[in-house]
């Protein structure tokens, strides 16, 4: 018999398996351009393994700070869709990526509330 959070679970994923994924956010062209001016490692995420199986695709919106040494960390999901499918990889992914310090004044800075949008899409 399963218990409550199992069938919650399972309920949640075969929820998810039948709605089509929303329509995925803009980013704004502050965070575009820090990106790919400053991304020194950018690490894909995994594509989940039973979200292959079952034909999903979808993205997750994150937010993130660039510490003074170029680390991701305070890693936040701020969207998904499908909700909860690809959040894990997605952040396990993010906390990989380094960028090269951003400076001001000669110290390198920590920049809060960069956000990304990771797309997870079959065959790519």
């Amino acid at each position: 018999m399963l218990g409550i959070g199992a069938l919650i679970a399972f309920c949640s994923a075969a929820w998810a398996a039948t709605q089509p994924p929303r329509q995925a956010p803009t980013l704004s062209v502050e965070d575009v351009k820090l990106a790919k001016s400053n991304l020194i490692v950018r690490i894909d995420p995994k594509y989940p393994t039973q979200a292959a199986r079952d034909g999903l695709e979808g993205w997750v919106m994150l937010s993130y700070t660039i510490d003074n040494s170029g680390r991701v960390t305070d890693i936040t999901v701020l969207d998904a869709s499908p909700q909860r499918i690809f959040d894990r990889e997605a952040r396990r992914a993010l906390a990989k990526w380094r960028y090269k310090p951003t400076v001001k004044g000669g110290k390198p800075q920590a920049v809060p509330g960069v956000m990304v949008l990771l797309e997870f899409r079959l065959g790519e």
